[in-house]
């Protein structure tokens, strides 16, 4: 299969994408994929799958040429490559990235979307409230699968309370690693009307009342089915599923073959109005109607009548902090449970989300533009860089002596009709020399800069017009 690939790769230039993970005897193997153009066509394949001895940038890299000079592939074709965030693989000085880019100068480095969008849900779990509400989860899945006896009583519950493929339906474990799994426990826990919240308190409840088990399991599963019957905990999970069901399809959609650029970022924005028009009387609303929905289930299943699921937040007593003599005023937190919640935990939870989604996907915003090239038709493209690759030489005169025509060719006309047409020049600089212009009306702003070292070859002090 390598020697395949290596022969309809040959020497043309292509980009790696490369990740490593333990397997299950816990050693570290790095899988190699290769991506590049054969006969118009965009070939994606698993290269190779090798044991990563050392995982700093260098020994990744030593790794890579290793592999790559075994297939006899010129290392210096990669002209780009995609990995995650970690700091040995993005690393400017000593990173995998760093050493790519001393073999080719022109590569180009890109972080995987779908960890980015990841990290930034990531982000927004170490809120206080996240971690409770997904470490709940977590625990949930973990007290039933630890035990034959338990999972007996989850499976012997869930065939009486459900039907067709909802039977098959576990606790979904949360790793560290594995994005999707957040996604998934709570959506199976909180989401629809097939979802597993009353089978969870039921079967709690049946191993916290049931003599057969030891004390350790049954005081256990009540602090687990009161902690789940929480409000604050039901509210919380109502606020991320909204969230979440936004995100899904976008991180699908990151991690697919045929991923457009240009709608990518457009479902990045459309995730980031979402996050700002959700309101927290929306959350509420949904979270109170889930309550009385499950109250009124957990009645028909005649489940003990001590067992009541929370329909709107507790009021704590507040501790008062004793103040010194010459103290009168004391601090403004919010007293209302409420009005506590809205603040430290929804607000809190949205402008992280924002922000984070924000700030990672701003640094690569220029891929935009050149992902405006899909809608153009592919004939006409090559037509145009044809044309163009047949000007170049003509347009490529020296910047003064292009403006000198210019200005010469429309001394006759006034200044406000002074058009240059054909031709975009942005950001590009221009060498004043003699020549004393009047630019008032043109469109164009003017930064003058006295500096030897950015004239660079200039003997003495000149003025540069800088057009944008």
């Amino acid at each position: 299969m390598r020697k395949t690939i290596k022969n309809e790769l040959g020497d043309r230039q292509f980009s790696i994408q490369v990740d490593s993970t333990q397997d299950i005897g816990t050693i570290d193997q790095a899988a190699i994929c290769l991506r590049y153009v054969s006969n118009s066509q965009i070939k994606e394949w698993l290269f190779s799958v090798v044991q990563v001895k050392t995982s700093s940038g260098k020994g990744l890299y030593e790794l890579l040429k290793e592999c790559f000079s075994q297939n006899d592939i010129n290392f210096k074709n990669i002209i780009g490559s995609s990995f995650d965030g970690a700091a040995n693989m993005q690393g400017e000085f000593n990173g995998l990235r760093a050493f790519i880019k001393q073999e080719n100068q022109n590569s180009v480095y890109i972080w995987c979307y779908a960890h980015i969008l990841n990290l930034c849900v990531c982000d927004t779990c170490e809120n206080l409230a996240a971690k409770n509400l997904f470490g709940l989860l977590n625990r949930l899945a973990t007290f039933f699968s630890d035990s034959y006896k338990k999972m007996g009583v989850w499976k012997e519950i869930q065939e009486k309370l459900t039907t067709g493929q909802n039977k098959l339906k576990k606790l979904q474990k949360i790793g560290e690693t594995r994005w999707w799994s957040r996604e998934k426990a709570l959506l199976w826990m909180f989401d629809g009307n097939d979802c597993l919240y009353p089978i969870v308190i039921n079967a709690l409840d049946f191993v916290a009342t049931s003599k057969t088990f030891d004390p350790k399991s049954i005081s256990e599963a009540n602090s687990l089915k009161e902690k789940l019957c929480q409000f604050n905990i039901i509210v919380t999970a109502h606020l991320f599923l909204p969230i979440f069901k936004s995100f899904g399809p976008t991180s699908t959609y990151l991690q697919s073959k045929n991923l457009d650029i240009l709608n990518a970022f457009l479902m990045v924005d459309k995730c980031i109005a979402d996050i700002s028009n959700l309101k927290f009387e929306n959350v509420l609303k949904s979270s109170k109607d889930f309550v009385l929905k499950m109250n009124n289930s957990l009645h028909k299943i005649a489940l003990n009548k001590e067992i009541f699921i929370e329909n709107d937040f507790p009021k704590n007593r507040r501790r008062i902090k004793k103040l010194m003599f010459d103290e009168v005023c004391d601090d403004e937190a919010p007293t209302d449970p409420k009005q506590k919640f809205r603040v430290e935990v929804f607000q809190c939870i949205i402008d992280q989300l924002r922000t984070s989604l924000t700030e990672r996907f701003t640094n690569n915003k220029t891929l935009q533009k050149l992902s405006l090239l899909s809608s153009v038709d592919h004939s006409k493209l090559i037509d145009e860089l044809e044309h163009f690759a047949g000007i170049y030489d003509k347009i490529s005169k020296p910047l003064y002596k292009k403006t000198v025509d210019i200005y010469d060719e429309n001394t006759n006309n006034d200044d406000d009709n002074l058009i240059v047409t054909d031709m975009d020049y942005e950001d590009f600089s221009l060498d004043w020399d003699d020549t004393h212009l009047s630019v008032t009306e043109s469109e164009c702003e003017h930064s003058f800069i006295r500096d030897e070292k950015e004239v660079g070859h200039f003997q003495d002090i000149r003025y540069l017009a800088v057009w944008k």
